[in-house]
């Protein structure tokens, strides 16, 4: 449920629909949240960058072999090999304007702009979420490569390409979607932040700052006038980023038939060889789905019979587990239903 129809400035028909009797602002029911951000940024850790803008990653690509030496036979010198990886950062970032006398005129203003605050902070996080899945930094500077770009290529054992990160092949050939496994940790996966004062006072890395009144330049049929008018302005930025240090230690099952009970539907097999041809902690481990895949997995739990699918208890939330892995629904926005199909 998508508003395609946004107003980059709050106008009085909207004040109208917020209020009963034109001076005092209503709740407001937000109903445009995606599902399962919040269960997202609890999972991901964050740690700071070590360079600034950048991360880099330091890793071993060989291990030094041993010499089966005889009396007197001498042994070749050998040492390991390393590959560093430089990871980007960055920056969401939202702007709200509201008209001085358009917020003075009501009686409870904090309450008219808190709302509009809570929805880019929500707006940044969920853009960021989507982001550490979708992202493809050929789009331009300002992306970064997420798990669907990382993970783009089938690569398995038994498959021609057996190379490191492993994407399996779920064997569906329409209506597509994938599933993830990724180990969250400051030696695997975690994301990222720049140094410096970029987080102090932030709300899940989100910076809110009260600029205060500025003066705006009158915007009439897409052309900056002369005229100006004062608002009240409020700056938004989030900055992130994501190391993957282990490729052992991400996968992606693509190719998932996203129909109930079609030909490549949800098969658990496929995530016990995934998981045991890596190196996934299951403590720190997380499977993510869309709701497609998440009802094909809530369908094959109910069978009594069925040991690996369960309900835990988690610090009194109920959380879907698989091998005693934490199952987390994405919204279908963030995994998709139309993926192309990897061959």
């Amino acid at each position: 449920m998508t508003e395609y129809n946004v107003n980059s400035q709050l106008t009085l028909l909207e004040r109208a629909k917020r209020s009963t009797d034109g001076k005092r602002i209503l709740p407001l029911l937000d109903v445009m949240d995606k599902l399962g951000v919040p269960d997202f940024l609890k999972d991901c850790p964050y740690i700071q960058a070590n360079m600034g803008l950048k991360h880099r990653v330091l890793r071993t690509t060989s291990r030094p072999s041993s010499t089966r030496r005889k009396f007197y036979g001498g042994v070749t010198s050998s040492t390991q090999v390393t590959q560093v990886i430089y990871e980007d950062l960055i920056l969401f970032e939202q702007r709200l304007e509201i008209d001085e006398d358009h917020l003075d005129t009501i009686e409870n203003p904090k309450e008219y702009r808190g709302q509009e605050v809570k929805a880019k902070i929500a707006g940044v996080l969920e853009d960021f979420v989507s982001a550490m899945f979708n992202d493809d930094k050929a789009s331009g500077a300002e992306y970064v490569d997420g798990f669907k770009k990382r993970l783009s290529t089938l690569s398995y054992p038994g498959h021609s390409t057996t190379t490191i990160p492993y994407v399996w092949d779920g064997g569906g050939s329409t209506t597509l979607t994938s599933i993830y496994l990724i180990d969250y940790g400051p030696r695997s996966v975690h994301a990222l932040f720049p140094s410096g004062n970029t987080v102090k006072g932030s709300i899940l890395g989100v910076i809110a700052r009260n600029k205060g009144k500025e003066k705006i330049q009158e915007i009439t049929s897409g052309v900056l006038t002369a005229a100006a008018y004062y608002a009240y302005v409020t700056q938004l930025k989030k900055w992130c980023g994501m190391a993957i240090w282990d490729d052992r230690r991400i996968a992606r099952i693509c190719n998932v038939n996203a129909t109930l009970g079609g030909t490549g539907s949800f098969d658990e097999n496929i995530i016990i060889q995934a998981l045991n041809h890596g190196r996934f902690n299951k403590a720190s481990t997380r499977i993510y789905v869309n709701p497609y895949v998440q009802t094909q997995v809530d369908i094959r739990a109910k069978d009594k019979g069925n040991v690996n699918l369960s309900m835990q208890n988690v610090f009194g939330e109920e959380v879907r587990t698989f091998l005693h892995i934490p199952i987390r629904m994405l919204d279908e926005t963030i995994i998709g239903v139309a993926e192309s199909q990897l061959t």
